[in-house]
């Protein structure tokens, strides 16, 4: 009696956005989404085994309530001889508003070959603090140009130099001041954008703010695929 035989597995990276409303979706909630869309688009996914199978879906890393995205990576795990380009055009038109499929393919790289990340922090100080526009970019300079240190989590305290491989600041419109800011985001160490609001909040009253995750790297400063 011959064996069955085994069934090819692979794994197809899919790079997509999360913009718009679909940056209010918690990451526990993207994992059921994706799910439930490549269920949709037919795609036959390698599942895991045990009592509760789930589809093999892997992310680069969870990204944080409200920050939007222009780089996010999964990697799905595929049974099957279908290409990249044959699930991409499946996968499209299965996920919800927002949530926009950019690319899929074989990938070469590991994740945990993530060094760093590039993020727009945009931030606005109180209306009742009176600090012209210029003023307000020379202070954030300061701030963050020397040693700056926040509570990333309880108990422990770091100083967001360590983590600040670059940074630029302009002022822009409506009296929002932008930080372009690459950050240290490998499994070593790992900034949250956030912090840096939390650090800008120890000197001053924001009044908004909101992050768009733009691209992210390896060690060597290339762009991660």
């Amino acid at each position: 009696m011959s064996e069955p035989a085994k069934t090819t597995v692979k794994t197809i990276r899919v790079k997509f956005e999360k913009t718009g409303p679909a940056k209010y979706i918690s990451h526990l909630d993207l994992q059921r989404t994706f799910a439930r869309a490549v269920a949709r688009a037919k795609v036959a996914v390698a599942h895991s085994e045990g009592f509760n199978p789930h589809p093999k879906i892997t992310f680069a890393s969870a990204l944080s309530l409200g920050i939007a995205s222009f780089c996010e990576f999964a990697d799905i795990s595929t049974k099957g001889e279908e290409s990249g380009e044959q699930i991409l055009e499946k996968l499209k038109p299965a996920f919800p508003q927002g949530l926009n499929i950019l690319a899929a393919y074989e990938p070469e790289r590991k994740f945990s070959e993530i060094d760093r990340t590039k993020f727009h922090v945009f931030v606005k100080i109180e209306a009742n603090i009176k600090i012209e526009a210029n003023i307000m970019e020379e202070k954030l300079r300061e701030l963050f140009f020397g040693e700056v240190f926040v509570d990333k989590k309880p108990g422990k305290e770091i100083n967001l130099k360590d983590y600040i491989c670059e940074l630029d600041i302009s002022q822009k419109e409506r009296d929002y001041a932008l930080l372009d800011a690459i950050l240290k985001t490998s499994q070593e160490m790992f900034l949250n954008p956030e912090n840096m609001i939390r650090a800008i909040s120890q000197k001053y009253a924001v009044a908004d703010y909101f992050i768009k995750k733009i691209e992210i790297y390896d060690s060597t400063g290339a762009a991660f695929f």
